[in-house]
């Protein structure tokens, strides 16, 4: 769909980008430069450079890309949405249900059912569908966020990679555990098992806080606040100390389910930066008393 705009007194003397942004806030300014480049953005019917100043009563047409298809197929599936606008969802992803297509789950992930969910996508890289902020492990459930636009992406992966969100767990764990503490221990790629991780010095940074909020039947009732966001994070660290998750097939006892929540998730919000907060009840398979 082309758009046709004629520069106003109070939009003159910015760049182009900059006039860009403001009317297509949703997408990335690295977006809006390759349209510019590309002569998909005409200021007077001609090209124009992205530096240079817009003028009072330019005619500025613009022609966005169109956008691809996702490649995962949309599904209906049940996925609790806990909070959506034109820039970020928050949902509610239950335990079994990856949060992205990939090898062996190209089907019945997050994604799958947010492309059923939701058709009017602002596009993410020129692709209509969801853009991948964090994940949880497929057997954890909890709170996640999926950005909607190329805008919200990137600010949410700056946000995620500054450490800019908060994340609390809760989790059930073999033992007892007398007390609370932090677990400073770097995590690496099992070499042995590729798809698992273990704690090794050559490992990046992870980072977690937890206390005991009670006990039953000799095991422990955590709440666990992730400074870092590593991969199988929560599980290898409590493997590491002696007090795997409940559950847990791979650094634990296999058992029904996986004991692990995505209980709290706060984040600024990508756009308007107010903070935003959410919290989603443990599920009923695994509370106890």
């Amino acid at each position: 769909m082309t758009h046709t705009f004629e520069v106003t007194d109070a939009d003159a003397s910015c760049a182009l980008i900059q006039w860009l942004s403001k009317r297509f806030p949703s997408i990335a300014q690295a977006r809006l430069r390759s349209w510019i480049q590309d002569g998909s953005v005409l200021v007077d019917g001609n090209p124009y450079k992205a530096t240079r100043y817009v003028q009072s009563g330019q005619q500025i047409v613009v022609t966005p890309h169109a956008l691809q298809p996702h490649p995962a197929t949309p599904q209906a599936l049940p996925l609790p949405i806990r909070y959506c606008d034109e820039h970020c969802i928050v949902v509610a992803k239950p335990a079994g249900m990856a949060t992205h297509p990939g090898p062996g789950w190209w089907m019945g992930s997050c994604v799958n059912a947010l492309l059923h969910a939701i058709t009017d996508w602002p596009g993410i890289n020129g692709v209509a569908g969801p853009g991948v902020v964090h994940r949880l492990d497929r057997d954890t459930s909890g709170l996640l966020v999926f950005a909607r636009s190329d805008a919200a992406h990137q600010r949410l992966l700056h946000a995620a990679a500054n450490r800019q969100f908060e994340r609390v767990y809760l989790a059930w764990v073999e033992g007892t555990v007398k007390q609370g503490g932090c677990i400073n221990a770097p995590l690496a790629r099992d070499a042995q098992h590729p798809q698992r991780m273990r704690v090794h010095t050559d490992g990046k940074t992870a980072i977690t806080h937890f206390e005991v909020l009670g006990h039953a039947e000799g095991n422990s009732l955590l709440r666990l606040r992730l400074e870092t966001g590593r991969n199988h994070q929560i599980r290898v660290h409590m493997a590491h100390i002696g007090h795997p998750v409940q559950g847990d097939r791979w650094y634990g006892t296999p058992g029904p389910h996986l004991a692990l929540h995505a209980w709290q998730l706060g984040f600024a919000h990508p756009i308007t930066h107010a903070p935003l907060f959410f919290e989603e009840p443990i599920p009923d398979a695994w509370q106890r008393t």
